[in-house]
């Protein structure tokens, strides 16, 4: 079975836009429509590529932040 879901964790206070446009490039060379990335904060241009990489590609990259993942409240977002 092909279907998995690349992860890319940032040890790093915030991912910015050119974090997510490298993994963006990384979801397009393996063909991948759902990505998730982790990271303890995400600057506000990050989220708006996350935003715009959907809007142009159909492609969603979950951002999920450390505390989300620490206080288990990432059930919505992997819904």
């Amino acid at each position: 079975m092909d279907v998995w879901y690349p992860i890319q964790v940032k040890q790093k206070d915030k991912a910015g836009r050119p974090d997510i446009d490298s993994f963006e490039a990384a979801m397009m060379r393996t063909n991948r429509m759902k990505g998730y990335f982790i990271s303890f904060e995400f600057s506000s241009d990050a989220l708006r590529e996350i935003d715009g990489f959907f809007r142009r590609e159909h492609r969603s990259i979950i951002p999920l932040t450390v505390r989300e993942i620490l206080d288990e409240t990432i059930a919505q977002k992997l819904a």
